[in-house]
């Protein structure tokens, strides 16, 4: 993330080499200037990349929750799908490595896949809100088809391996399934510890960092939460039913906590919620290593 300011200046500069070629050659003979040009063509550059950044799919749970899911579910994966998967990467490439993958190459076309905005006044989901283009729900099932699909070729599989781990992790954060008209919480302003936020942030990575950046204090939390009796029941369901549960979180994260009042724009967030939400956040990222891991075994079977 430190990277950012400067990965954004590098994308911008090429976006405006690539448009100011394009422009040079259409207006050639005509009468913008050079200056003109290159005005013109950063205000759309930018505009390009700030409706990327602004995209409600960006970096669910961020990297720490991505990763230590990741991890969790390789530590519980068959022998013979561990096998497959290491063919797949290549050596010492893991699970948590590919995790964020999806978020780091995402583009216009990819950006819809990340979540579904169910209204939280439904009672689950429905594919009516899934998007032509494919949400985290349908394409959780066809980047599964490529997986058991003999035919399809190692690129093809390595690239479905690194989305599926990711969208079902995406799909476990709340957020990425709900929608209470503002784009999944992203309009949805908050202070948190009386730093502006909104609601969609604090859920993707503010209230795990807020906790802890330690990726093995994460890991200890969640592989504790993975009782027989918690795997035998995670493991079950289908892509749908997850997001139905999600839906029903979601439901909560909206509200101030203790309460069914849906939090307002401005909302001022402290150690009450983080208690409500971190119990929340730990099982859900366990539940989606354990289903990361359960479908992986299934397709590696």
């Amino acid at each position: 993330m430190f990277a950012i300011p400067y990965l954004i200046g590098g994308i911008v500069a090429a976006t405006e080499d690539g448009i100011i070629n394009k422009i040079h050659v259409l207006s050639k003979g005509g009468g913008m200037s050079s200056y003109s040009k290159r005005q013109f063509v950063r205000i759309i550059s930018v505009g390009i990349i700030a409706a990327l950044m602004l995209s409600p799919s960006a970096w669910a749970w961020g990297r720490i929750g991505h990763r230590v899911a990741a991890e969790m579910a390789e530590s519980r994966l068959s022998p013979r799908a561990l096998a497959v998967i290491h063919e797949l990467l290549g050596p010492g490439v893991s699970l948590s490595d590919i995790s964020t993958w999806a978020d780091e190459h995402r583009n216009p076309s990819s950006g819809a896949w990340h979540y579904v905005d169910v209204p939280i006044t439904e009672s689950r989901y429905d594919p009516k809100y899934c998007l032509s283009k494919g949400c985290v729900v349908s394409k959780i099932a066809d980047f599964r088809r490529i997986l058991i699909d003999r035919r399809a070729d190692k690129f093809k599989k390595q690239e479905a391996l690194k989305y599926l781990v990711h969208f079902i992790e995406d799909l476990h954060q709340p957020l990425h399934v709900a929608d209470n008209n503002d784009r999944g919480g992203n309009q949805t302003q908050v202070r948190f510890f009386n730093r502006g936020s909104n609601l969609h942030r604090l859920w993707d990575s503010q209230l795990i960092e807020n906790k802890s950046h330690n990726e093995q204090d994460w890991l200890r939390d969640i592989n504790s939460l993975a009782t027989s009796q918690n795997v035998s029941q995670w493991s079950k369901g289908t892509p749908e039913d997850w997001a139905a549960e999600s839906l029903q979180i979601a439901k909560k994260a909206y509200c101030l906590p203790g309460t069914n009042t849906v939090m307002p724009s401005g909302t001022k967030l402290d150690d009450n919620y983080c208690r409500m939400a971190l119990p929340i956040i730990q099982t859900q990222l366990a539940k989606a290593a354990i289903r990361v891991a359960a479908t992986l075994n299934e397709i590696f079977r």
